[in-house]
């Protein structure tokens, strides 16, 4: 009995010797179990690797109990499946047994088969594979590969290498200016947070921003103001800085804190030319009378060409066979010629005749003429305005027709010429006819949205108060009833443009000494 128990208390001691010495029985030379490891040469794998050209991504690979399995998911916007498929890859990859894959996976720098199967420690090399991501893909954005090794003895490790690309900022216009609706797109990619998309015409001092459409996708537009004009009616004009124009060059920019991050330019086809426009062109139309006399009649335009014309020409200009009896009411200017002299005449001595020219067609008919206003053109772009020179005599109002109901009003007070312009969707011309009978037909484009051939879409008006011995330029500027209505270049009549030395010159009331040059009609865009 006394040897157990002194046996049990030498045992007692032994333990409490090991423990006072820091040994709790095990092996402290006996490692823990391995596991695969997986690491990026020079970089810490679970941080986000900026895609920059060139650039290093070698990953380090060990696995003590021999690599078993080994698989790469690709998680990408840009190496989607559909793209890898054309490459002979797919999103899952499988290191250990690539199948057909094999071939492809060593290109892109993936070792594979037995290259991998049953090793201890591989590394391999992506980095030229890496950099082709933003040769493919160009937005913000992060390509995951998650890397899953597997070894002999069952022990896995996963690890996510995130490669994040920043999408370069860029600008591109996308040649698709509507030169009528006034618009036209940009893409922008990766406009930086607290950016915008910019325009202006080229060297003009304030930028204008675009509007985000979808996407990337932005749209210049132009911004209509409305506003009453002097007859009651709601008009629109394009603000100032805004829309896409013809003849025109464009500056466009994505923009941060007011300095320029990407940068464009484009221009936009040349617009439209208003045909004789320089008023160089003149020739004569023959007149038939009733007694199918002819007569050559002066007319505004080249040989060929039938735009413009005059109205009270084939009247004055009859000669049977003789001298002209009074010159016409609308002519080339002797002394500056290719440029139209319009002239107010007493025709007979006795009846008031302004003088005026418009595009359109006259007919005389007995003592009465008809003016009918319209012809067909083209419109390929939406103008701001017509630009016209013109000079003028105007004087005090001598002449009052007997048909002119506010006629007697008019009298002794200060005459006005007139230039106007109107873009219509007729289906017939409109004819006002005056003369020796009550006229007939009247319009103003800046009091009537339509008539009854159709609607008036927009006009620009001139009236001229004053003597203006020298040339002077001036601007019309468009006023739009209709500011969405389509292109009319498919309309039969869209286009008048009409000048006459007297505002009342339909009723026969005006100067009898007004005279107005007119040259060099075009369109400012």
């Amino acid at each position: 009995m006394k040897k157990l128990v002194s046996m049990t208390m030498a045992m007692a001691m032994m333990a409490a010797l090991f423990v006072a010495c820091g040994d709790d029985g095990t092996d402290d030379e006996t490692p823990p179990p391995a596991v695969p490891t997986i690491a990026l040469d020079g970089g810490d794998i679970d941080q986000p690797q900026e895609i920059t050209n060139p650039m290093s991504v070698k990953i380090g690979v060990t696995a003590p109990g021999a690599i078993a399995g080994f698989t790469v998911t690709i998680d990408s916007p840009a190496l989607t499946a559909e793209m890898l498929a054309t490459v002979g890859l797919a999103t899952e990859l499988n290191l250990v047994n690539p199948g057909s894959m094999a071939e492809a996976l060593g290109a892109l720098g993936f070792p594979s088969g037995e290259a991998v199967s049953g090793k201890t420690a591989l590394t391999f090399d992506i980095s030229k594979l890496v950099p082709m991501i933003a040769q493919i893909y160009n937005e913000t954005s992060d390509h995951k590969f998650i890397l899953k090794v597997t070894d002999a003895k069952g022990k896995s490790t996963t690890k996510t290498l995130t490669c994040h690309l920043t999408g370069k900022v860029a600008l591109a216009y996308n040649n698709d200016a509507d030169l009528w609706a006034n618009t036209a797109t940009v893409t922008a990619a990766n406009v930086p947070d607290g950016g915008s998309v910019q325009y202006r015409v080229k060297g003009a001092a304030d930028w204008t921003d675009a509007v985000l459409v979808e996407g990337s996708k932005y749209r210049l537009a132009p911004v209509y103001e409305t506003s009453k004009n002097a007859a009651g009616l709601d008009v629109h004009t394009i603000k100032a800085g805004t829309g896409v124009f013809a003849a025109t060059t464009y500056e466009v920019r994505i923009a941060k804190d007011g300095q320029a991050v990407d940068s464009k330019e484009f221009a936009t086809a040349v617009g439209d030319k208003i045909p004789n426009g320089d008023m160089s062109g003149w020739s004569k139309r023959i007149w038939i009378d009733g007694s199918n006399n002819e007569f050559p009649i002066t007319y505004p335009n080249p040989e060929g060409m039938k735009v413009w014309d005059s109205g009270n020409n084939a009247f004055l200009e009859q000669n049977n066979g003789e001298e002209t009896l009074f010159t016409p009411l609308c002519r080339q200017d002797e002394t500056e010629p290719g440029t139209a002299r319009l002239q107010a005449r007493m025709v007979l001595g006795f009846v008031f005749a302004p003088g005026n020219m418009f595009t359109g067609d006259f007919d005389y008919s007995g003592f009465s003429g008809t003016v009918n206003f319209g012809k067909p053109y083209a419109w390929t772009a939406r103008p701001r305005a017509l630009k016209v020179r013109y000079k003028a005599q105007i004087g005090k109002i001598d002449k009052v027709g007997s048909y002119d109901p506010d006629g007697a009003s008019y009298q002794d007070k200060q005459d006005c010429a007139r230039i106007f312009v109107a873009v219509v969707n007729w289906k017939a011309q409109h004819g006002v006819t005056s003369g020796m009978t009550a006229p007939t037909g009247m319009w103003d484009p800046a009091t009537a949205k339509s008539l009854d051939e159709g609607a008036i879409l927009g006009y620009g008006d001139l009236v001229i108060m004053q003597t203006a011995t020298g040339w002077i330029e001036a601007t019309l500027p468009f006023n739009w009833y209709a500011k969405d209505a389509a292109n009319p270049a498919s309309a039969p009549f869209s286009l008048v443009i009409s000048c006459a030395t007297s505002m009342r010159g339909d009723y026969l009331t005006g100067c009898s000494t007004n005279t107005m040059q007119v040259d060099d009609f075009e369109w400012a865009y």
